[in-house]
């Protein structure tokens, strides 16, 4: 039975959502309330705060946040975005499977969907922009290309999942590669659909020559061995998740060095803003171990534990469960969920004999979806804002990338195996 204190927490800290107080403030006035009714001792909020900032793993949150933050200020996103156009820019919708090959090359190097849109997003809009494409698609495409981020290794998200549910980060990031791929396979497929049947404006660019093709290759070399280089020592156990990390921000100081690009300057503002981000970060992780507490305690995870046990089939239960991280994820982060979901999930996985990695990579990709669906849409809005666009014309080109991003969540929630064969084969599981 549910604590009715406890639903009374959680009205408040819904109403505090709404007037947009922010998220770890919110969890912490709640479970404030809750721990003083129950006459708890607060030295618990010490307790659970100091053991959620001692995991080793969470080192990878700033090293990744770091990348993603310095690519951009170096100019690695331009050379990646500028090889993949050449390589394949002169098909139908061509810049627009650039745009996505882009974000999957991105994605193996920072692990953000939004350091994807807010590093990539400007370069590649204006470039299909002065091809003539239609600007509210080239916005689109790299909105939605931006939810590729979180999937690829390595991922932020799967680190955070990982240490709220002790599952292997390792695991976890080698069950998002073949899904990854899927996602990205597809939405080039819907581009072309776009371009072919719908007639959206994309003017055939002209096809780049051999030798262009290998002086942009060269230039871009070092910048596209960096995802080859994490993903190999992922697969071979060479890297832990932290270890992962840690090599990928030295990789791009080197290259940073290697290109000219680095001064004090740009270092400053590259670790400021991984400041900033890796402090919001970590203030959520602490604060949702102490809501995950109070939820654990009130009863909540043990009524939606049986709520979805009860269900006729496992199918069904795994259907509302993307329904209910669906619809949170139209009014908040991912982050935010994945730590309030985390008990829940396990529990699910115990009752109904389901691998923590296939959920992981399940929940992970079900909240890349709100990335473009309003009302939140972080991705489609900081692209829109980047790029001067109205956000209302570029929402109906991304609403349809829904179709490929929907039927590659459905896949990989009824084909387990296209999660967790890699993570066998490499023996993690």
């Amino acid at each position: 039975m549910v604590d009715p204190l406890v639903l009374f927490c959680l009205f408040i800290f819904m109403v505090m959502i709404l007037l947009e107080v922010p998220m770890p403030f919110a969890m912490v006035a709640s479970t404030l309330i809750y721990s003083l009714w129950n006459g708890q001792s607060l030295i618990m909020y010490a307790q659970r705060t100091a053991s959620s900032f001692s995991d080793y793993t969470l080192l990878a949150i700033p090293a990744f946040l770091f990348v993603g933050c310095f690519m951009n200020e170096i100019g690695l996103t331009a050379l990646i975005f500028k090889f993949c156009g050449d390589m394949i820019g002169h098909i139908p919708g061509g810049l627009g499977h650039a745009n996505i090959l882009a974000s999957m090359v991105f994605a193996g190097m920072s692990g953000s969907a939004l350091a994807d849109a807010g590093g990539l997003g400007n370069i590649e809009v204006k470039a299909m922009r002065d091809a003539g494409y239609d600007e509210e698609f080239s916005v689109a495409v790299t909105a939605a290309s931006s939810a590729i981020g979180p999937i690829i290794p390595p991922s932020i998200n799967f680190v955070v999942y990982g240490f709220m549910t002790q599952t292997s980060s390792v695991a976890l990031f080698i069950g998002g590669l073949i899904p990854g791929v899927i996602m990205g396979i597809t939405m080039m497929i819907w581009v072309y659909i776009a371009v072919k049947y719908f007639h959206v404006k994309a003017p055939m660019t002209p096809k780049a020559s051999a030798k262009e093709r290998l002086q942009s290759l060269w230039k871009a070399l070092p910048a596209l061995s960096a995802p080859i280089l994490l993903i190999i020592g992922i697969l071979t156990g060479v890297f832990t998740t932290t270890e992962c990390g840690v090599v990928a921000g030295i990789y791009c100081l080197a290259l940073g060095f290697y290109y000219r690009k680095v001064n004090v300057k740009l270092l400053v503002e590259a670790l400021k803003q991984t400041l900033t981000t890796t402090c919001m970060t970590t203030f959520l992780i602490a604060t949702g171990a102490v809501f995950n507490w109070m939820l654990i305690t009130g009863g909540v995870v043990d009524f939606l534990t049986t709520l979805l046990l009860s269900m006729d089939s496992v199918a069904m239960t795994l259907l509302v469960l993307n329904v209910i991280l669906l619809i949170l994820g139209c009014f908040m982060g991912s982050m935010s969920i994945l730590i309030m979901m985390a008990p829940l999930l396990v529990s699910l996985a115990t009752g109904l004999n389901l691998n923590l990695v296939h959920l992981g990579v399940l929940s992970v990709l079900n909240m890349t979806l709100s990335l473009i669906t309003p009302p939140m849409a972080p991705s489609l809005f900081t692209t829109c804002r980047i790029v001067n666009v109205k956000f209302e014309g570029a929402l109906k080109h991304a609403l349809p990338f829904m179709i490929p991003l929907v039927g590659t969540l459905l896949l990989i929630t009824y084909v387990p195996e296209c999660v967790l064969w890699l993570p066998r084969v490499f023996g993690f599981l």
